[in-house]
């Protein structure tokens, strides 16, 4: 079976400058490969600029070591106010019944699939108190898809 992935705890939008952008796909992707990081992504298709979901800072600096190191690519992060992620096992028909979420980041992981991002145990709690029926079973990890 499968390697299951940690639950993030750091958020950041990783950018570089426009003239990099080859370099810069084919390191995300190199580096997701890996299992370096875990990589989500905006559900706006006019932000395609990857977010980092990591367990520590660390693992942040050694991606952005190895895009300058491996692929020439300097990076910036920028820190996202999120703490919590959780993968909606229902699916985007789940996300859809439940609606909007307050104080919720609705984004999606390499798969595809739908992934909440919270700011802090609170909001956590609120939105499960108030769309927990409707958004079904979260996990606190992913496996990758069964192919």
């Amino acid at each position: 079976p499968p390697i299951p992935s940690f639950s993030p705890e750091l958020f950041a939008y990783m950018r570089c400058a426009p003239n990099q952008k080859k370099a810069f796909s084919k390191g995300v992707e190199g580096l997701l490969g890996e299992g370096a990081v875990q990589v989500l992504y905006s559900t706006d298709e006019y932000i395609t600029d990857p977010i980092l979901a990591a367990v520590g800072q660390l693992q942040f600096e050694v991606v952005q070591y190895r895009m300058k190191d491996e692929y020439g690519v300097d990076t910036t992060l920028e820190p996202l106010s999120f703490c919590i992620a959780r993968w909606v096992l229902g699916g985007w028909p789940a996300v859809e019944r439940a609606g909007r979420m307050f104080n919720t980041a609705v984004v999606k992981d390499a798969f595809g699939r739908p992934v909440l991002l919270f700011r802090n145990e609170f909001g956590f709690n609120q939105v499960i108190a108030e769309q927990g029926q409707k958004l079904g079973e979260l996990s606190a990890f992913a496996l990758p898809p069964d192919n």
